[in-house]
Order: structure tokens, then C-alpha cells, then sequence
């Protein structure tokens, strides 16, 4: 069996498991509440709805590709501490950069700020988003 099916075959069992186990309909009352909540905050509806469908993306992809996951808590964590000029040096491999020549060093180094733009993006909205929830 190649690595494509095998892989195939995992999101496939992650979907059924989904489907049966109910995450959907959980999924849509925690959305609507949410946007109940949000509505009568005078938030913006229309910004927490993409919200809502990019957070349940990204559980999904949390499942599929943990160690992404993982490298945003450490991501997040620091955010939260408020030391975040030192963001970038924890995504960054040391150990990889140090055998890399400059020309590779740089494109890594714009690949790590690229995702920590997106990281730093997520973290805004989740910080947004769940300081209104939070009141409930």
C-alpha cells in the first residue's frame, strides 16, 4: 500500500469518526450560539462567522498534522507572555541553520516569518473572538 492511500485512508477513518460521533451537529450549535452571543454584543457577525469556519479548520487540520498544531501553542504561548520579538527564534531549527548556506538561511528564515505572520494572524482572531465569548 503506497503512502497516499494509507494517508487517504486515515483522513477517510477521521471523517467517518467525525460523522458518527456527531462533531458536526456539536459544530453548528456551538456556531450558532456563538453567533447569538455575538449578535447581541454588537459584533461583527459576518467576521466571527469566517472565524468560526477557519477555528473548525483548523481543528481538522490539527488532527491531520499535530506537530503544526504543536508548533503554534509554542507559538501562542510566547505571544501570551508578551514577549513576542522572540516569536520567530522559537520556530526556528538551529541545528538546520547552521548547516544551511546564506542563501538557504534566508529563504528558511522568510519561510519561519511567513508562518509566524499566519500564526500571529490566528492568535489575534482567537484572542478577538473568545474575549467576547468569554462574557457570557
Amino acid at each position: 500500500m503506497s503512502t497516499e492511500s494509507s494517508a487517504l485512508r486515515t483522513m477517510a477513518k477521521l471523517a467517518f469518526k467525525r460523522l458518527s460521533s456527531g462533531f458536526w451537529q456539536e459544530e453548528k450549535l456551538r456556531r450558532k450560539n456563538t453567533l447569538m452571543l455575538l449578535k447581541n454584543q454588537g459584533a461583527d457577525t459576518i467576521a466571527a462567522k469566517k472565524y468560526l469556519v477557519d477555528h473548525t479548520k483548523q481543528q481538522l487540520a490539527a488532527v491531520i498534522n499535530p506537530v503544526e498544531e504543536a508548533q503554534y501553542a509554542r507559538v501562542k504561548a510566547v505571544f501570551e507572555s508578551g514577549d513576542s520579538e522572540n516569536a520567530l527564534a522559537v520556530l526556528m531549527d538551529r541545528n538546520l541553520m547552521q548547516n544551511m548556506n546564506d542563501g538557504a538561511r534566508q529563504r528558511y528564515i522568510f519561510g519561519l516569518s511567513s508562518k509566524l505572520q499566519e500564526y500571529r494572524e490566528r492568535y489575534e482572531k482567537e484572542r478577538q473572538f473568545n474575549c467576547q465569548t468569554m462574557s457570557m
